[in-house]
């Protein structure tokens, strides 16, 4: 079944698969079958829509969101599942209604562990000690672990304590960071007694040794691969997201016309070129270049000139069409990832743009 969502306004439509969601996250569990899992849901579930993924994502064991609101939210909805912010909290009244709901939170520098230490809460909380070994974004530096875990473990707010960190480059299976962030954070949780979690979606595919306790999936869930060299099909991933249209014009081009805003495509013969309703108002990418592919009535077709905010042209000369088809931007039929590769840019950002054209909660 899938769940369809558009504006009432707008000719593209935004669908999302549940059985796709459920297949990666089985995919998930065989690639590391003895870790927990904890599905990371953030930005709106990578524009799949936070509140109906994680119900469709209901036999993860953990969620994690970036932002507090986004942990607020999901209780709010009756989401009883352990949750982990993995911005943290940002001040005392964030970790009051964290310990209040039972929200796990990230420390990941200085400023949360004085306050922990100094506050006290109505309940104690999970706290995740987030490592810094070489990502250099969040994340407290190796020789201060010990001091850090120590303070945490003989504070009252505080329960349990978890040790994570962040692969920079797992993306690229041969980057020799990799193996240095990985003996970086073996160094550090060698000699302590504690789950640990170090895993994204290319790593939990990629580098079995970081697997540890639990694993936190994002990209593959939603069908989208982490690896640029290896398509989601190879790694047996399926789709979540179905971005689709309908051809609203087909018109021919003389050779040597230009087509779009800024006349910076022209073809040295004639085209049959279709008009799409849709552009960047519903989260296409404006910096699409020529070529990127677009799927016509079992075809892909080339984009043409310029993304427009409400349509795009594509070459139909070899194409038997007509005003009405259905036209795929990504999804079954189409990639996200080559559509990304032909935009300079990645999955995440365009599944996340064409959700939020959708509206914030699908």
């Amino acid at each position: 079944m899938i769940e369809s969502q558009s504006t009432p306004w707008r000719r593209a439509s935004v669908s999302i698969n549940p059985d796709a969601l459920s297949h990666n996250l089985n995919l998930v569990r065989e690639y590391a079958p003895n870790c927990q899992v904890m599905a990371v849901i953030k930005s709106n579930a990578y524009g799949h829509g936070m509140l109906e993924v994680a119900e469709h994502l209901a036999a993860a064991d953990i969620f994690a969101v970036a932002m507090p609101q986004e942990a607020f939210a999901l209780r709010d909805a009756g989401c009883d599942k352990p949750l982990v912010v993995l911005h943290g909290f940002n001040n005392t009244q964030e970790l009051d209604q964290f310990a209040a709901l039972n929200i796990s939170t990230v420390v990941h520098q200085r400023s949360q562990l004085d306050i922990l230490l100094k506050n006290e809460t109505s309940s104690a909380i999970d706290v995740w000690l987030k490592v810094d070994t070489g990502m250099h974004r969040l994340g407290i530096s190796v020789g201060e672990v010990d001091e850090f875990f120590g303070q945490l473990r003989n504070c009252e707010q505080v329960n349990d304590v978890y040790l994570m960190s962040h692969f920079a480059n797992a993306d690229d299976p041969n980057n020799k960071l990799n193996i240095n962030q990985l003996e970086s954070f073996l160094n550090v949780t060698n000699d302590i007694n504690v789950n640990c979690s170090m895993a994204n979606s290319a790593a939990i595919m990629g580098i079995p040794k970081s697997h540890f306790e639990i694993v936190r999936p994002g990209i593959m869930l939603y069908g989208s691969s982490p690896f640029s060299g290896t398509s989601a099909v190879e790694l047996k991933l399926q789709p979540a997201m179905q971005f689709e249209s309908i051809l609203i014009d087909i018109k021919p081009v003389k050779a040597g016309e230009a087509i779009g805003y800024g006349s910076t495509f022209s073809s040295d013969k004639d085209l049959t070129v279709g008009i799409v309703a849709v552009g960047y108002g519903d989260g296409y990418p404006r910096h699409a270049n020529n070529g990127t592919p677009v799927w016509v009535s079992g075809e892909r077709c080339a984009l043409l000139g310029r993304v427009s905010m409400d349509s795009i042209c594509i070459d139909l000369s070899d194409v038997d069409v007509k005003i009405g088809d259905r036209v795929v931007l990504w999804g079954n039929e189409l990639s996200v990832d080559d559509v990304a590769a032909a935009s300079n840019s990645i999955a995440y950002e365009l599944l996340c743009n064409a959700g939020a054209a959708y509206g914030s909660n699908r």
